[in-house]
């Protein structure tokens, strides 16, 4: 239909030479026909109902609640995953994800809290790469995305268009998660001495960020392992293989494993304290659920102001870094309006 009917052309091919339809190249067709828009629509609302809709309600117990199974171990980075159902990966952004979150409402005389970390691996970075820009975007409280495009772009920050800060946003998640020159050029839809040009102007922005990532994986091939703000080791044996291309991914992971661990550790810690926290207040709030950067709750009307108070005070003061935490709290009827 698209190649043959369509006549589009194809992005690249499948290990078989057939025309590659996944998403990543449905994406990058989108402008070229109305249909590739419908198509890419059509995938996300069916897996919605297959792997949500229609799967979740058989999984209801007879307290009339979904349980999920958290796992601790389960990712290399230490986050948290869930399964049986996978609670973690319902979409926010879409109306349909927001349908199926309208779902997953508290008990009668509660009220659902979400607790988000904001721009927490970012704050991370900031404080595992003591850069004076970072650090000081972060000690104003201004928009990062802002103060980064700000760098990049060489404009000043209250000139700072839409395009140039979503830009931005992807360099400033990206390098979070070990993003180099090729990855923000496909991300952005830019040749690729463009996307290394703007990497470079970040590093020139924020040079202590380069040299963290640079003697990072100097540490971490002397050593074999990259180690957490709290002192969690990952192994990465890839910085040693006799293959380019294997030791080039153990270098990304190198780089991002402190960060992203780091972030791990101190929702955990968050989460713990929290816990404990609403136990010994005598509080009936309690965490139903853990979703990445953001812990839900179930809380009576009567604690809602006492437990936004707790949860802001444990979350915010989970760790002590150079540039402060912060998490964004909002109440809902149900997990779509909590924020």
């Amino acid at each position: 239909m698209l190649f043959e009917k369509l006549g589009l052309t194809p992005v690249k091919k499948t290990s078989t030479g057939q025309p590659s339809t996944d998403a990543d190249s449905l994406s990058k067709l989108a402008g070229e026909h109305p249909f590739v828009a419908e198509l890419m629509r059509y995938r996300e609302v069916e897996k919605l109902r297959s792997t949500y809709a229609e799967a979740l309600p058989p999984l209801v117990a007879a307290d009339g609640r979904i349980h999920a199974t958290l796992n601790q171990l389960s990712t290399s980075t230490g986050r948290i995953s869930s399964e049986t159902p996978n609670l973690q990966n319902i979409p926010i952004r879409t109306e349909e994800g927001r349908a199926l979150r309208k779902a997953f409402i508290p008990a009668e005389g509660c009220v659902l809290l979400s607790s988000d970390y904001s721009q927490i691996e970012l704050r991370i970075l900031a404080h595992l790469a003591n850069d004076p820009g970072l650090v000081d975007a972060f000690e104003r409280g201004t928009d990062i995305h802002t103060v980064t495009a700000s760098k990049v772009f060489g404009v000043a920050e209250a000139d700072v268009d839409s395009h140039q800060r979503r830009f931005a946003k992807v360099i400033n998640y990206g390098l979070a998660y070990g993003m180099e020159a090729y990855g923000l050029a496909q991300r952005m839809d830019i040749p690729n001495d463009q996307a290394r040009d703007i990497l470079d102007a970040f590093f020139a922005g924020f040079p202590r960020v380069r040299e963290f990532m640079d003697q990072t994986v100097v540490e971490a091939r002397r050593l074999g392992y990259t180690s957490t703000i709290m002192g969690r080791r990952r192994r990465i044996p890839e910085l040693a293989s006799d293959n380019f291309r294997i030791r080039q991914m153990g270098e990304r992971m190198a780089q991002n494993a402190p960060v992203q661990g780091s972030a791990a550790d101190v929702f955990k810690v968050a989460t713990v304290r929290l816990a404990h926290a609403l136990k010994e207040e005598g509080l009936r709030s309690r965490i139903v659920l853990t979703v990445h950067d953001e812990l839900v709750l179930e809380v009576p009307e009567s604690e809602m102001d006492a437990c936004e108070a707790l949860t802001r005070s444990v979350m915010e003061g989970a760790a002590h870094l150079l540039v402060p935490l912060v998490v964004d709290i909002g109440f809902g009827p149900n997990w779509a309006e909590a924020k």
